[in-house]
């Protein structure tokens, strides 16, 4: 009597079977899985097969052909599970106990705050403590009490990211004085470094957000004198001892006098020249380096928060992080800061 699909069935179900349960390792189960159930295995060609049969002949072959996938793909996975737990029992004995161990991996801080923090440290030396404020601010805060009134032009220089409720991401660290004033009296000398946000095409030099620190000092008579005085020991210690500065006048809403601060480029002592004649990269050939923004606080400010300018004066200065560290060690893209690259991180 001829052999009918089903008599083949069972004895590729003894075959399988035999020869799952013998595989040596996994990867002749594998091979054992993919002969049988594959895309091109011998059950799954009888399986493609069971449409031309007549209706009660494709009903037993079926029947057959899934009593022999299930009990293979059982017979697979016990061979996987004892094989995979004698492979482990016998590389525990493998292990050597004499050999040194791993030093495990240990981060550090990122190269902006450490700058952060060595600038609280210089700052703290200086006599000024740390402030803090939101990153959501209001309009009031960001804007209106330091003097960028609605409309006004110098805004255009500071379009950030709305939020709902007339809310934004801060634009400067500025807002902190604001806060600091409305709730204490002078005398005030305080830091605020943080997170701020414009809504800047990115490139090598720009970032839709970045980090700022500024600095407020509100008592009576404070001069312009003060300013200078306690900017240029700042910036000695920060780059070093033979640092010079000079303060370029400058606009900005929120002070009056403003000026900008340079020092002297460290890399070419400030002659603008290195020492093959070329001109200095880093300074471009001018001797300085723009480092930060002050000035004597305005007082519409001062009027905003309740003091009485008449009475009291003060002055505030703000810097970014990035172009500090960026100036120190000589980087061309302020993207490195975020990209979170070890190569790059692991350099500072």
């Amino acid at each position: 009597m001829p052999l009918t699909l089903v008599d083949t069935l069972r004895t590729m179900r003894e075959e399988a079977l035999a020869e799952a349960s013998a595989a040596p390792d996994l990867d002749a189960l594998e091979a054992s899985r993919v002969k049988f159930l594959g895309r091109k295995g011998a059950l799954t060609g009888v399986l493609r097969g069971l449409k031309d049969l007549e209706p009660a002949e494709r009903s037993r072959v079926g029947a057959e052909a899934n009593a022999l996938k299930d009990a293979l793909e059982a017979a697979l996975a016990a061979r996987r599970e004892a094989l995979e737990t004698a492979g482990a029992s016998a590389g525990a004995g493998d292990l050597d106990v004499t050999l040194p161990g791993r030093r495990p991996w240990v981060g550090h801080y990122h190269v902006l705050n450490q700058v952060r923090d060595e600038l609280l440290d210089v700052f703290h030396g200086l006599g000024f403590g740390e402030g803090d404020g939101p990153e959501i601010e209001d309009d009031r805060h960001n804007f209106e009490a330091l003097n960028l009134p609605p409309g006004h032009p110098a805004r255009e220089a500071h379009d950030t990211y709305y939020l709902e409720n007339g809310l934004v991401l801060r634009t400067h660290t500025s807002p902190g004085w604001v806060r600091a004033m409305e709730n204490g009296k002078p005398p005030l000398r305080l830091v605020f470094p943080g997170r701020v946000y414009r809504a800047e095409s990115i490139d090598a030099t720009h970032m839709d957000q970045f980090h700022q620190m500024d600095g407020l000092y509100v008592a009576e008579r404070v001069s312009l004198a003060d300013l200078r005085s306690t900017l240029r020991e700042a910036a000695r210690r920060i780059f070093g001892p033979k640092t010079k500065v000079r303060f370029v006048p400058l606009y900005f809403p929120f002070t009056e006098p403003s000026a900008q601060m340079d020092v002297s480029c460290h890399l070419c002592s400030g002659s603008g020249r290195v020492a093959d004649g070329a001109r200095c990269a880093v300074c471009k050939g001018t001797g300085w380096l723009e480092i930060l923004g002050s000035g004597m606080v305005h007082p519409a400010v001062f009027r905003a928060v309740g003091y009485d300018p008449e009475k009291v004066s003060g002055y505030a200065f703000g810097m970014g992080l990035e172009r500090i560290a960026i100036l120190r060690y000589g980087l061309d893209d302020i993207r490195y800061f975020l990209e979170n690259d070890l190569r790059f991180l692991r350099q500072f």
